[in-house]
């Protein structure tokens, strides 16, 4: 990745710190406006329009805070001729629920997770592979490479747009069993994943009892004992008020996740060319603002659950590694059975290349 690149993605997180100034999940002040974005400069512009955005996490989660962001951005931007409304906390429904209105055009964005979002598009399997990513900055720069941009693009093939990652973080292991410090405690634990047949693959290849669970329904799921255990990033755990229902908090960072912005391509395509590319800019600052509360949040969100009485525990690099040596070649066993071996060895050789060229930045 060339040096340019990261500089423009750093001024862009500039100004949505700028644009926040606030601490991630406290007050808010006002958008800061900035230059607009695509579109030819004579455009003849008329007329309004309405995004409305579904999310399941609440007003306060990373990834809804990026777009409140970019509701700010387009808003100004656009003079208030594109308004933004967006539904937090599941009101219009669940991932899959909100995901399938997009493509159907009744609802024009949505943010949703690689697994719902893979039920579409099987190129956003490669996500599905575990251990991959060893830090933030790792999976970020792979993502707002080519590598990124060109899974957001494969969604034009089902009647959809990406157009950036809402931050959702390393997925971690709560359990009520016992601390996960190396891969023997997975052993016959009942854990709760996505509907995810790849996540259940390297799971069970580890000796866990992966159990599929709804979202909206974890916590019951997890007072009810239906499961002893779950995987999720940090900002969850707390969002959810998981710690009122699991006791032990290991740092396992098996998978990188992250939340596709997906927009309907035919509303997309009917803003005129200068919103397109406002919305499109939004979405870049919203990406890079939600990356910014998360990665400032989760260390004081850790601090926060040990004060209500969780143990968190760190996971030691033989462990890591061992897990690794499991569950990696499972999943990408099971992802090489839906879209081939070929595009798996093609995106894990793209990944190598892109962290070999950021690795003297």
């Amino acid at each position: 990745m060339k040096k340019g690149v990261r500089i423009i993605l750093a001024a862009a997180l500039v100004l949505s710190m700028t644009a926040g100034a606030m601490g991630c999940g406290m007050k808010r002040t006002n958008s800061s406006g900035g230059t607009a974005g695509g579109g030819a400069a004579e455009e003849d512009i008329s007329g309004s329009y309405v995004i409305r955005i579904a999310c399941e996490n609440s007003e306060t989660y990373p990834a809804t805070l990026g777009l409140q962001v970019m509701k700010e951005y387009v808003e100004k931007q656009t003079d208030g001729n594109v308004e933004v409304n967006i539904y937090a906390g599941g009101q219009l429904g669940g991932e899959e629920e909100t995901l399938e209105q997009v493509s159907q055009g009744s609802l024009e964005m949505a943010v949703a997770s690689f697994a719902p979002v893979v039920s579409y598009d099987p190129e956003f399997e490669v996500m599905d592979i575990p251990f991959v990513y060893n830090t933030y900055n790792e999976a970020w720069m792979v993502l707002d490479s080519h590598i990124g941009t060109d899974m957001l693009n494969s969604l034009k093939d089902y009647g959809m747009i990406g157009l950036a990652f809402m931050e959702n973080g390393f997925r971690q292991v709560t359990s009520n069993k016992s601390p996960v410090t190396a891969m023997g405690d997975l052993s016959g634990l009942k854990i709760r994943t996505m509907q995810n047949n790849n996540h259940i693959g390297f799971f069970q290849a580890m000796g866990a009892n992966p159990t599929p669970v709804a979202f909206s329904e974890l916590y019951m799921a997890l007072s009810q004992n239906t499961v002893d255990a779950q995987e999720n990033p940090i900002a969850n755990v707390t969002d959810k008020k998981l710690y009122e229902v699991q006791k032990y908090l290991s740092l396992t960072n098996h998978i990188y996740d992250a939340m596709p912005l997906v927009c309907n391509l035919d509303f997309f395509e009917s803003l005129p060319g200068k919103y397109q590319g406002i919305v499109q800019t939004g979405a870049v600052l919203g990406m890079e603002y939600s990356r910014f509360c998360n990665a400032e949040r989760e260390d004081l969100i850790l601090e926060e659950l040990e004060g209500y009485g969780m143990e968190v525990n760190e996971v030691d690099e033989a462990a890591h590694e061992e897990m690794k040596s499991v569950a990696q070649p499972a999943a990408i066993e099971s992802v090489a059975n839906d879209i081939g071996q070929e595009k798996v060895d093609a995106y894990l050789a793209e990944v190598e290349k892109v962290l070999g060229e950021i690795s003297d930045y």
